[in-house]
């Protein structure tokens, strides 16, 4: 059984993992779905960092993407380069509960 990691920016987040299915499709979980007031029909702005995909709702625009991320890497205390030093090691597992 491999040993899980969890990259210390998610210590304090809870994950999910969900199933891809048919085209790339995926279900985003509603608690998730609740909280962003993400809707059927709505659409999302989709990016690769590194080897994460980062979904936001259309309306969150780039300077407020950087400036939650920024804000979550300083509660949290992580840098940029621990970030992205992270990142760079390669496939991660995630718990779920």
């Amino acid at each position: 059984m491999s040993e899980s990691f969890t990259p210390s920016y998610l210590k304090n987040q809870k994950t999910r993992k969900v199933r891809v299915w048919g085209k790339g499709q995926f279900t985003i979980p509603a608690e998730i779905r609740e909280r962003l007031d993400i809707k059927e029909d709505s659409y999302l702005e989709v990016f690769q960092v590194g080897r994460a995909i980062v979904l936001t709702p259309e309306r969150l625009v780039v300077k407020e993407l950087a400036d939650s991320f920024q804000k979550e890497m300083n509660k949290n205390g992580i840098d940029l380069e621990q970030l992205l030093q992270e990142l760079r090691e390669g496939s991660h597992e995630y718990e779920t509960d």
